[in-house]
């Protein structure tokens, strides 16, 4: 259950990256940086926590499609 829980968190995580990524090309990195700035400073940490998730995963995308194909 707690498995299931994690990997359901980990897809929408995703899910957001992708999106946000199809939303904002390579704007991205600066777009999220200003939401998460906006949602801190508005107080709203839990949403700007799981934003920089969401940008984490942007990096790691925007890295695997920087490596060359083997």
């Amino acid at each position: 259950m707690v498995a299931e829980i994690a990997l359901e968190r980990e897809l929408a995580i995703w899910a957001d990256a992708l999106a946000f990524d199809r939303e904002n090309g390579e704007d991205g990195p600066e777009v999220i940086e200003r939401r998460i700035a906006e949602l801190r400073a508005s107080g709203a940490f839990e949403q700007a926590k799981w934003w920089n998730e969401v940008g984490q995963r942007l990096v790691r995308l925007y890295m695997a499609r920087a490596e060359p194909p083997q």
